[in-house]
């Protein structure tokens, strides 16, 4: 993996535009804490099976080492469809399997996706929309923090850039698809659990969020792994570390110069109630220096 740090938007949007000068296409995904993978919800708690069990028969099923026991999101898909058609059978005469997916992931389902954007900033904001309680900050133990630990800090936020032509060119098994980006708005049940490797995903959905993120997906298959953990798409991988220290400012800066801020970039309710709540913690915390502070 390529690591990279930015304390402050001009430094980012100098990286960015290296990466977009080999005139690659890059999506980008941004996360509060560096230590987080490029894994989908669905795979955060697993049993592996392990040692002990590997090349045994349990209940008629052989196991080998790299096998565990997954959360299976195609199990609830039917149940889940089933009752958003009774309460919105308007809104879905023409979904598809994946627009289920990203709604059962909207209403915190575990899925096997994961969220990207075309817009850099979108996922800076991403990185960054996260309030910190700390404010006992240190940018360079930070930043030698993060290469010390390979990339792996929890003292900042980071943005995973990958390629997602590379990615599917390295992944994907249709013969007719090739190195495209993938639309598979019409895969049924059956082509979805025969996915092995995670692949990248446009929809024809016109979600309000999806649009408003320029929203795009990862769609993992039945192998457990990380995107980091494939060691040919880890090494294309490009990470960017946004130290503790800068986040506050750079939030700032994208919702005063860019306007992207939680309204704009959920633009529904949950934008509005995340605004709220920030306007509370801010009055609470900056309430708190005033008092403690005096004495």
């Amino acid at each position: 993996m390529n690591l990279k740090v930015a304390k402050n938007i001009d430094e980012y949007s100098k990286i960015i535009s290296e990466l977009k000068s080999n005139k690659k296409k890059f999506w980008y995904r941004g996360m509060s804490n560096a230590t987080y993978s490029l894994e989908p919800s669905l795979f955060r708690e697993k049993s592996i099976i392990g040692i002990k069990n590997s090349g045994r028969s349990i209940n008629g099923e052989f196991f080998r080492k790299s096998d565990a026991i997954m959360k299976s999101d195609l199990h609830a898909i039917d149940e889940f469809i089933k009752y958003y058609k009774i309460y919105y059978p308007e809104k879905c005469k023409d979904f598809s399997l994946v627009d289920y997916l990203y709604i059962m992931q909207h209403y915190d389902i575990p899925t096997r996706l994961l969220d990207f954007s075309t817009n850099e900033l979108i996922a800076l904001y991403f990185s960054v929309s996260k309030d910190l309680l700390d404010d006992d900050f240190d940018c360079n133990n930070e930043i030698e923090d993060f290469f010390d630990k390979n990339g792996c800090s929890s003292k900042g936020a980071s943005v995973h850039c990958i390629d997602p032509v590379f990615t599917n060119k390295n992944t994907n098994r249709f013969i007719n698809l090739k190195d495209e980006i993938l639309n598979i708005d019409g895969i049924n049940k059956n082509s979805l659990a025969n996915i092995d490797l995670p692949i990248c995903i446009e929809t024809n959905n016109k979600d309000p969020r999806i649009k408003a993120q320029n929203g795009v997906f990862m769609l993992f298959g039945l192998d457990y792994k990380s995107y980091e953990d494939y060691e040919i798409l880890n090494y294309e991988t490009i990470k960017i570390f946004i130290p503790n220290s800068c986040r506050l400012a750079i939030k700032k800066e994208l919702k005063d110069k860019y306007k992207i801020y939680h309204a704009n970039v959920y633009p529904d309710m949950k934008g509005i109630s995340l605004e709220i709540i920030e306007q509370i913690e801010n009055k609470y915390r900056n309430d708190c220096k005033a008092i403690f502070k005096q004495q």
